[in-house]
């Protein structure tokens, strides 16, 4: 007959713990030889802590049991902790917290600021009403380029004496514009002394035409003098 009054004596057990990982789970292994899985409990408290409980009859009125408490990791979550009891070992899965990354863009490139120099400014003031910019290097283009023609120009010819038949001509061109220059000189001559002959020829007939009307009222006062002394 069993002997229902006898106390339980109990015997305090510290079963053998360690943890190992996964990819996505932290697993800790429990050793608890003799035990079945109906003698073991498995809670997780309010501080994150894994409890972990169990009592199994040794024979007689003597007990082995043990209370653990285990912190949990801060990585892991502990909703999702799940237990499974296989050849006296004890295996608790607590899956990783999965945080999402953000996706963030790389930041674009920040551009230097344009910093406008003066002469840029004044071109850009007088851009209205004047010529583009490509007609503006054009025509710098045209005449740097004639500038440089001149030059060439200059420098292809001779810096030696000029021959004698080079004087010649020379002699020749002078003495063409100096006919020239003298033919013009002496036809404006003429032109002044003809224009200076007819003023003085009109002059002379204005003072004749006048000396000629006196005589002719000095005539007709004398005649009335005479007329009234007779």
């Amino acid at each position: 007959m069993a002997n229902f009054g006898t106390e339980r004596v109990y015997q305090e057990f510290e079963p053998a713990t360690r943890w190992t990982s996964e990819p996505d789970a932290e697993i800790l292994v429990a050793d608890l030889p003799g035990f079945k899985k109906e003698q073991v409990k498995v809670a997780v408290t309010s501080t994150r802590k894994l409890r972990l409980t169990g009592e199994r009859p040794t024979g007689g009125n003597k007990w082995i049991r043990f209370h653990q408490e285990i912190p949990v990791p801060l990585t892991v979550d502990i909703d999702s902790v799940s237990a499974m009891f296989k050849d006296y070992k004890l295996y608790i899965r607590h899956p990783r917290i999965k945080t999402e990354t953000p996706q963030t863009k790389p930041p674009a490139p920040v551009k230097p600021p344009v910093v406008a120099k003066p002469h840029d400014q004044h071109e850009a003031k007088q851009s209205h009403g004047s010529k583009p910019n490509d007609q503006l290097k054009h025509d710098a283009q045209q005449k740097a380029g004639e500038v440089k023609s001149g030059k060439e120009g200059l420098a292809s010819e001779p810096k030696g004496t000029l021959s004698s038949k080079d004087h010649d001509e020379k002699d020749k061109v002078g003495a063409k514009w100096f006919e020239k220059y003298k033919e013009s000189t002496g036809n404006m001559v003429k032109e002044a002394k003809s224009k200076r002959q007819l003023l003085c020829n009109v002059t002379a007939s204005i003072v004749l035409v006048l000396l000629i009307l006196l005589y002719a009222r000095n005539a007709v006062r004398s005649s009335l003098v005479w007329n009234s002394e007779e």
